[in-house]
């Protein structure tokens, strides 16, 4: 007869014990196994700000942990690997991605590919799952970010509905959401934000434009979803001012950042008229997250998990554009 506490009590004896049915049971040795691989971004126990990887496997295995060009390498050895392998896609703004492979008997390599540098630590905390816990300090993106101005735009309001979806979800209320979400995660990481509005009332261009002038601010983000006639048009675009102060680059870091997030049809960077009202001495940009005309996208709209990514995409755009000017100024020197 099936008893799941004997169950229980083989698998942590055995370390690799797996039921094949009721009462059935596989026995695959005592060695090791890794049997999930994830990451999340936490506070830390003194308030840094870290990209957590997490490996758990049915028991602690041997490990050792160097940096490598580009990243953390992490080699274990008297293991075997119990889950996909290939690339875990992480794209938190710092964490690229997570490679793991079996290669060779009782050995796996783990590699984590970063964006920019990172002080790590680790530690293993042993029961069922083990855990080996690897923390990633995200101290660069702070300094990086921490205060710049960035004015946060969440495109129409009052009268000025925007696009209207088939089901009639308006775009000046589903663009109010992604912008508080943008506005948080960049108030994280020490940046000053000036939202536009808070509310749903009219602005003008222009007013939108003297207010960025008046906060002296390092990048104006427009918030907006696409809209067409066709409603078969769909996917995610950046626009950007036509004088070339930034705005073009900053656009393309957004664009490349927004599709890795929202995984929608590239629909590319342009230039936008409207935004030629800008300072010139400012970068500015329009992100069309996905196109509200489509009905398909639509219902995407309707949901947090966008509210949420859109602006994580947001943010990992604007910090690539800024690292990018800081190399480009040691460059210069």
């Amino acid at each position: 007869m099936f008893n799941l506490k004997n169950f229980r009590r083989l698998m942590l004896l055995n370390g690799s014990m797996y039921m094949c049915g009721e009462g059935a049971f596989l026995l695959l040795g005592n060695r090791p196994r890794i049997t999930n691989l994830w990451s999340k971004i936490v506070d830390g126990e003194n308030r840094e700000w870290l990209s957590r990887v997490v490996v758990e496997s049915t028991l602690p295995y041997e490990y050792a942990l160097k940096e490598i060009n580009g990243g953390i390498l992490l080699e274990c050895s008297g293991v075997e690997v119990n889950m996909p392998e290939g690339k875990l896609e992480v794209n938190d703004g710092l964490l690229r991605d997570i490679n793991i492979a079996q290669t060779g008997h009782g050995s796996v390599r783990i590699q984590m590919s970063l964006e920019y540098p990172a002080v790590y630590k680790h530690a293993v905390y042993k029961g069922f799952p083990s855990r080996l816990v690897i923390g990633l300090d995200r101290s660069f993106i702070t300094g990086l970010m921490s205060g710049k101005k960035i004015v946060v735009d969440p495109g129409h309001g009052g009268k000025d509905f925007g696009g209207r979806g088939p089901v009639s979800l308006l775009e000046k209320n589903v663009v109010m959401p992604i912008a508080v979400n943008l506005e948080n995660v960049l108030k994280r990481i020490g940046a000053k934000v000036t939202l536009t509005r808070s509310s749903d009332k009219d602005i003008s261009g222009e007013e939108r434009a003297a207010l960025a002038l008046n906060v002296n601010a390092d990048a104006y983000i427009s918030i907006h979803t696409g809209a067409s006639a066709d409603s078969g048009m769909e996917g995610a675009a950046t626009l950007y001012a036509p004088h070339d102060n930034g705005s073009a680059r900053l656009a393309l870091y957004i664009q490349e950042e927004i599709i890795k997030k929202l995984k929608v049809r590239d629909r590319g960077t342009a230039g936008q008229p409207g935004l030629a009202r800008m300072d010139k001495r400012i970068p500015a940009v329009e992100v069309e997250v996905v196109t509200i005309t489509n009905i398909v996208e639509e219902v995407f709209l309707r949901g947090l998990t966008i509210q949420e990514r859109a602006a994580e995409g947001i943010l990992n755009g604007l910090i690539k554009y800024f690292a990018s000017d800081r190399l480009n100024a040691k460059g210069d020197k």
